[in-house]
């Protein structure tokens, strides 16, 4: 709900700034400002796997770029 702007300075600093620097395989919570754990279901790997099998399905839909 709040600017697509907030969440594009946090990749830029993710992949530009220092702060990141040690940050790899760790959940930044944009709402809370630092470091987190992410939520309980992105740490569920049965609904990871069907999340992605659905991605999957949906680009092999698209065709090549």
């Amino acid at each position: 709900g709040k600017s697509l702007s907030i969440g594009a300075d946090i990749l830029t600093r993710a992949a530009l700034s220092d702060e990141f620097a040690n940050a790899s395989g760790h959940y930044f919570d944009n709402d809370k400002g630092q470091f987190g754990p992410p939520h309980p279901d992105a740490l569920n790997d049965q609904k990871c796997a069907a999340v992605l099998a659905v991605v999957e399905e949906l680009v092999c839909r698209q065709g090549p770029l």
